[in-house]
């Protein structure tokens, strides 16, 4: 009998993306990334994107003129996102690391983004997360979390999260707006915030 890998560990995540079961996969740009590209208001140079999966919103940084890093645990995912970015000649870097501790990285990163990866790192963990980013993003970067919101439905993973999380937040960076709504029947939010 074979033994499942840990929830959330580097091979739970390759067994996701090697057997298809990747539903935040959908091959769609989110419209708030490209909303917010197309507003001006970022300043193109490096950027983070942290959780990066097979690499589609690197690869529409990276095409807007951004040196792209992408962060993720699963090997399979990388693999996917190097070759795409190889086929479309796009400038993305993409590393294995654990996106709740980015001491591996050497950048310093005017945008970050993150969709679906804060909302799935344990609570005690969080904290170390914040640090991180906030070490690796200058003055005045952008940060743009996409993450679940706690749902009714305790047993639901992952757990979301809620304004407690998000003033994990304050030391270090300003939250300029936040948009809720749904995804796939849950709620869910969108936050862009900006490093002090």
């Amino acid at each position: 009998m074979a033994v499942e890998p840990d929830p959330g560990s580097a091979a739970w995540w390759d067994v996701r993306y090697r057997s298809g079961d990747i539903p935040w996969d959908t091959g769609i740009v989110p419209p708030e990334l490209v909303a917010l590209v197309s507003s001006g208001l970022l300043a193109p140079g490096w950027a983070l994107d942290i959780g990066c999966g097979s690499g589609l919103s690197s690869r529409y940084l990276a095409d807007h003129g951004f040196r792209v890093v992408g962060i993720d645990l699963a090997h399979s995912a990388l693999v996917r996102g190097r070759r795409s970015a190889m086929a479309a000649g796009a400038p993305v870097y993409f590393c294995r690391g654990d996106a709740g501790d980015l001491g591996c990285l050497a950048v310093q990163a005017a945008f970050a983004l993150d969709i679906g990866c804060f909302h799935a790192i344990p609570t005690d963990r969080q904290r170390t997360y914040v640090a991180s980013l906030a070490a690796h993003l200058v003055s005045g970067a952008y940060y743009l979390l996409y993450a679940f919101e706690p749902s009714p439905d305790a047993t639901d993973s992952p757990p979301g999260i809620g304004p407690r999380e998000i003033a994990l937040f304050a030391p270090y960076l300003r939250l300029r707006w936040a948009r809720h709504g749904l995804d796939r029947d849950r709620p869910s939010a969108w936050y862009l915030m900006q490093r002090t």
